[in-house]
């Protein structure tokens, strides 16, 4: 009897440690099949442990990438059927019934995913996706909306996803959406932008009463910039700070803006030689003039200094500045120009070139007829050189700036 139960004892061992070591010799192929996606490697994993889900699942996975969903289908099934609990392989069956054509079955599937992870965002996403392929728009868009208010990173994808549903109709987007934070608001101002439907996004901002951060403002200011929205740009960016065709701070005595777009003057950033600074010995008017030092090669054609500027189209101004300069040396000679901020950037109106030394400060005027655009730039430039490189060493000094309107 002894020897019996000791045999009976070895064999149930044995066999135990060859199930572990068929089970773990499964995963270990099941993984190196989804890396490698080989279907003989899933084939073998399921045959090493026909009662492993992993198995089942690996093999799913490598028919689905295969493009082989009628085959991936059953795989995922008999996975289900040893682990029913798993959202993952519910969420892979549905795609793959899709994709075979069966509606009713891959919207089930995707049901049962939503049901075991309600509050994870991709169940949820999946499910809208389907029903909106479906034609069933209005629970299409509940389900996508809760998808992003689980998962926020789904938000952009959703605005996304229910412009292209829409057919490009900006109202049913915002109706779709209904954004409920300012986050999410300002997002979908800025997508509206960007289509090119700049006056739904500003209506949407205007009847939301979202704050704007300063951060929000300037990228909005952006957004309405590169739309060439330049007078929305300006009534989002001015907060009262001065009526259109109006150039504020024309000396230099306001904040010092770098690089970044906006109607204030926008300096470059450091580098290309170019060195800018307010000065206070001996402005024009005011506490400070812009002293711009040239100290090696730069690029002609980019302006250290410039200002956006929104104007009446149709309408004459005269722009009017000072400025003195000292030791300038350069094939090309620095100049004010003012050109139309559309994307053609035509020239308006230019001085030739400011002299290489002055004696004091020098007063200068340009006439120009506002574009169609509604905004022009004033920028300092240089008149490009024979041949490169076109270094420029010496300083000058820019104040008072003032524009104006002429009567007709």
């Amino acid at each position: 009897m002894r020897a019996g139960v000791a045999l009976a004892c070895s064999a149930l061992f044995l066999w135990c440690a060859w199930t572990a070591v068929r089970a773990g010799a499964s995963r270990v192929v099941s993984d190196y099949a989804g890396r490698a996606d080989s279907k003989e490697a899933a084939d073998a994993a399921v045959a090493l442990a026909p009662s492993d889900p992993e198995a089942h699942y690996a093999r799913g996975n490598v028919l689905a990438d295969s493009g082989d969903y009628a085959g991936a289908a059953p795989a995922y099934e008999e996975a289900l059927r040893l682990r029913p609990r798993d959202y993952v392989i519910w969420d892979e069956l549905g795609k793959t019934r899709e994709e075979t054509g069966d509606t009713a079955g891959a919207l089930e599937a995707f049901r049962r995913a939503v049901a075991l992870a309600p509050f994870y965002g991709r169940p949820r996403w999946q499910l809208g996706n389907a029903l909106l392929r479906a034609g069933s728009r209005e629970e299409a868009v509940a389900e996508l909306r809760r998808a992003a208010e689980s998962d926020p990173r789904l938000y952009p994808n959703l605005v996304q996803t229910l412009w292209q549903a829409s057919g490009h109709d900006p109202r049913a987007l915002v109706r779709d959406v209904n954004p409920r934070t300012p986050e999410e608001t300002l997002a979908l101002v800025g997508f509206l932008i960007k289509e090119g439907e700049p006056g739904a996004g500003l209506e949407l901002l205007s009847g939301s009463g979202a704050r704007l951060t300063d951060e929000a403002r300037r990228t909005l200011v952006k957004d309405l910039v590169a739309a060439e929205r330049f007078a929305d740009a300006y009534g989002v960016w001015s907060e009262g700070r001065g009526a259109v065709g109006t150039l504020s701070d024309g000396g230099f005595e306001g904040e010092v803006r770098s690089d970044e777009e906006g109607f204030g003057w926008r300096f470059a950033l450091a580098g290309q030689n170019v060195k800018l600074s307010l000065d206070d010995d001996s402005p024009r008017e005011g506490a400070h003039s812009l002293k711009v030092e040239y100290a090696g090669n730069s690029e002609p054609s980019r302006p250290p200094v410039s200002r956006l500027v929104v104007v009446e189209p149709g309408a004459r101004y005269r722009l009017t500045f000072a400025a003195r300069t000292k030791g300038l040396v350069t094939g090309g000679p620095p100049f004010v120009e003012v050109v139309s901020a559309a994307k053609s950037g035509e020239s308006l109106a230019q001085i030739a070139t400011l002299p290489p030394s002055t004696d004091g400060w020098q007063e200068f005027a340009l006439d120009f007829t506002a574009p169609p655009s509604g905004a022009v730039r004033v920028a300092l430039k240089r008149r490009p050189c024979a041949s490169a490189p076109c270094p420029a060493f010496g300083n000058v000094w820019l104040d008072a700036f003032e524009l104006r309107r002429l009567s007709q």
